[in-house]
C-alpha cells in the first residue's frame, strides 16, 4: 500500500532513501510514487540525480546488483522522470506532493504498454540503455515534451 497523507509519503520516501524500506514494498507503483515525489520537491534534474543514487543504493541494499542485466536502468528512470515531470507542468493549479505522486501513480502504474509506445526497440532488454540515456525513438514522446 502506497502512502496517501503528507506524513506517511515523508516516511515512506525516508524509508527509500535510508534503505529501510522492505523490498516488497519497492513495486512498479513505489517508483512511480517516489519518482513523482521527487520531481515535485526537487524539479527534474535533481529528482535525476537523487533517483540515480537511491535505486543503486536500494537495489544493493537488498541484495540486488546493478549490472548490464539487471538493477539500476538509465533510460527507464529517466524516462518516468521526465514523463512525470511533463505531467507535473501540465498541472494547471498547484498541487501538494502525495496528491501528485497518487494522480502520477493512477495514471501510470497500470499501463504496460507505455514504453513501446514511445521506443521502436525493447528498451527494457537493452543493454545500451540500462548503461545510458537514450531518447525516445517514437513521436509520441515529442507530443508529450519529453526529451
Amino acid at each position: 500500500m502506497l502512502p496517501v497523507t503528507e506524513p506517511e509519503t515523508d516516511a515512506f520516501l525516508r524509508a527509500f532513501e535510508s534503505c529501510t524500506l522492505p523490498k516488497e514494498r519497492w513495486t512498479h507503483a513505489a517508483h512511480i510514487f517516489t519518482g513523482a515525489c521527487f520531481v515535485h520537491g526537487l524539479g527534474e534534474a535533481a529528482a535525476i540525480a537523487h533517483m540515480r543514487v537511491c535505486i543503486r543504493r536500494f537495489n544493493e541494499s537488498v541484495g540486488g546488483k546493478n549490472t548490464e542485466t539487471s538493477g539500476y536502468h538509465e533510460t527507464i528512470t529517466l524516462f518516468w522522470i521526465k514523463l512525470l515531470s511533463a505531467l507535473l507542468r501540465a498541472q494547471t493549479n498547484s498541487i501538494a506532493r502525495a496528491t501528485f505522486a497518487a494522480l502520477a501513480v493512477e495514471r501510470f502504474a497500470t499501463d504496460r504498454a507505455l514504453l513501446s509506445r514511445y521506443y521502436d526497440f525493447d528498451v527494457v532488454n537493452s543493454v545500451e540503455a540500462r548503461r545510458a540515456w537514450i531518447p525516445p525513438t517514437l513521436t509520441t514522446l515529442e507530443e508529450c515534451s519529453i526529451q
